[in-house]
């Protein structure tokens, strides 16, 4: 009945709103991490908010980036898919296998007769220069904010989640053209993101529990459209994703002042 009344939901504001949100606001996006991560009274949202801060410049904000890169490659340009086109292939993927990135590439240089070796410049520039860099910013505010570590993977799974929360929320406006397909956002948030924290150390009872319970809820959202599948994954990690933090980090989290809520 839950997911039924979803997808009403969804179909009811396409109709309202005529389709025409183009972008969620960095606020929206900051509401969806409060609120997939289990984070509600307010004292929480304070101490969090920096590392949600960082997140979105991270993944939305150009800053010079793209300035450097057309200093760099005059030839380059993000045509009509806009910012999305940067950083919007999520945390783990490779920059020169994103196929939005490439076929825009490759339609800047049609005309240019040194074409492979300005492509191989290009994303090697991307990602030594300013993806890893990227990166780096959002694992240290990860473990800076809310004292999870690197050891077993944890903090590049919380930037996982959070990269794909993100994106899945994109997938509710309208131009989604340059983001990433559904199954590759569903893949990445089980395998990099929700096994490493599950099995990262010890797999208690209630772990195995929630891991078989979050796949089969994950399983029951494909089929969908677009839209209401992002919808259905953005409240399987709502559901499940507080349980496992407070399984694995209350303590942690407490210290840093971060209450992680529990919703039945």
């Amino acid at each position: 009945m839950r997911q039924k009344f979803i997808v009403i939901l969804s179909l009811l504001f396409v109709i309202f709103t005529g389709g025409d949100s183009f972008a969620k606001s960095g606020q929206e996006h900051i509401q969806i991490w409060d609120n997939v991560f289990g984070i509600s009274d307010n004292v929480s949202r304070n101490n969090i908010l920096p590392l949600w801060r960082t997140a979105q410049e991270v993944i939305d904000e150009i800053g010079n980036d793209y300035r450097d890169l057309r200093e760099n490659f005059s030839w380059f340009t993000w045509g009509n898919y806009g910012h999305r086109l940067l950083f919007h292939w999520g945390f783990n993927a490779d920059p020169k296998r994103y196929s939005p990135l490439i076929k825009q590439v490759l339609s800047c240089l049609k005309d240019n007769p040194d074409v492979r070796e300005q492509e191989r410049k290009f994303f090697s520039y991307l990602t030594n220069n300013i993806q890893s860099r990227r990166n780096r910013k959002l694992i240290n505010a990860v473990t800076s904010v809310t004292g999870i570590p690197t050891a077993r993977g944890y903090a590049n799974a919380i930037a996982t989640i959070i990269y794909d929360v993100h994106l899945l929320g994109d997938y509710e406006t309208v131009k989604t053209s340059a983001l990433p397909k559904i199954d590759d956002i569903e893949r990445d948030l089980v395998e990099n993101g929700f096994t490493k924290l599950i099995t990262g150390g010890d797999k208690s009872e209630r772990l195995e529990k929630i891991d078989a319970e979050l796949k089969a809820s994950i399983r029951a959202g494909r089929g969908r459209v677009n839209r209401v599948r992002a919808i259905l994954l953005t409240e399987a990690v709502k559901k499940y994703l507080p349980q496992i933090l407070n399984e694995r980090f209350k303590k942690t989290l407490s210290e840093k002042g971060i209450t992680i809520t529990v919703t039945k």
